[in-house]
């Protein structure tokens, strides 16, 4: 699961148009110079929130989550394909099955309860990837596990969007959900400070063909407290403390980035570094909870792409 709004898109598209509507339980913004193709955008949202969500009980997910065996569309067959390569590639620190956890123990998005330890290990046994199998357009899950796909679903709700603006030609959009962001031409996003979530701690501006942000918090969404955030570890069940925000960039695919900035907030920082330094093309900017930043050394000299501190 995401924070709610970590960016502010300033973007750069004069005379586009700029509507906001909400999806997937956040605010969803499109900027690009054509209304129509805006409110297929919407459209796009809606339907993938309806075949998404771990809320909604008559959508894909849901289904497949109570029924256990199902066949799924081919959008479904896709992000789930998509989830279980990052978890391979994250080491199993980015898990879709998390929803034992995330909605069954923690009850997120709903009535939202600390559990027991019991209730913890309980809910830990149904979260793994041998708990989800794909065959073909089939899906099975375990009994008990529950598939949710709140750390991907935008970043891939994004890049879908994207793909259908660049199949009407559209060179210069912004698509904006909650903290995750891709962009078509030039565009201008302000990270926000975890710390005063009023201000900003730096300022990316993009003149790629297509630029890709995705960010992971602690400070927004959490249980009495930031200690009991909505950043669970997948292989103990319990939120992490390593890192206040984790912003990671690269030149398009936001599912991966929103899979990715998920799995390194809950990851050890030593691993988590290893991974996102043997990834080319991803650059990351790091916030730990005492303040310390970490920055990859060569986002500066990035081609495209003008990286500064501060407001």
């Amino acid at each position: 699961m995401k924070t709610f709004i970590l960016f502010l898109v300033l973007g750069t598209l004069l005379g586009a148009h700029e509507r906001t509507q909400v999806h997937m339980g956040t605010l969803i913004s499109v900027r690009v110079d054509d209304e129509n193709l805006s409110d297929k955008v919407f459209d796009l949202f809606r339907d993938l929130d309806q075949r998404l969500s771990t809320y909604k009980s008559d959508s894909e997910i849901s289904r497949l989550n109570r029924n256990e065996d199902i066949n799924v569309s081919a959008l479904i067959r896709e992000v789930l394909a998509r989830s279980v390569e990052m978890n391979r590639l994250t080491h199993g620190a980015f898990d879709v099955t998390i929803g034992s956890l995330s909605h069954g123990a923690y009850h997120f998005g709903a009535k939202e309860r600390l559990p027991t330890s019991a209730e913890i290990n309980h809910a830990l046994t149904f979260v793994g990837e041998d708990h989800l199998k794909i065959d073909h357009d089939r899906v099975h899950v375990t009994p008990g596990t529950i598939i949710d796909l709140g750390g991907i679903g935008k970043g891939f709700a994004v890049d879908k969007s994207i793909e259908l603006l660049m199949q009407h030609g559209i060179t210069k959009a912004v698509i904006a959900a909650s903290g995750d962001i891709g962009c078509l031409g030039e565009c201008e996003v302000k990270i926000t400070d975890p710390f005063h979530p009023n201000a900003f701690i730096a300022t990316v501006t993009s003149s790629l063909s297509r630029f890709a942000i995705s960010t992971s918090g602690n400070y927004e969404r959490y249980i009495r407290n930031k200690k009991h955030n909505h950043l669970l570890d997948p292989k103990t069940g319990k939120s992490e403390q390593r890192f206040a925000s984790v912003t990671l960039m690269g030149e398009g695919d936001n599912t991966a980035l929103d899979a990715l900035s998920t799995a390194v907030a809950v990851m050890d920082e030593k691993e988590g570094m290893a991974l996102l330094k043997s990834i080319s093309g991803v650059y990351y900017y790091l916030v730990h909870n005492d303040g310390r930043v970490v920055q990859s050394k060569n986002l500066k000299n990035w081609m495209g792409v003008c990286f500064s501190r501060g407001h």
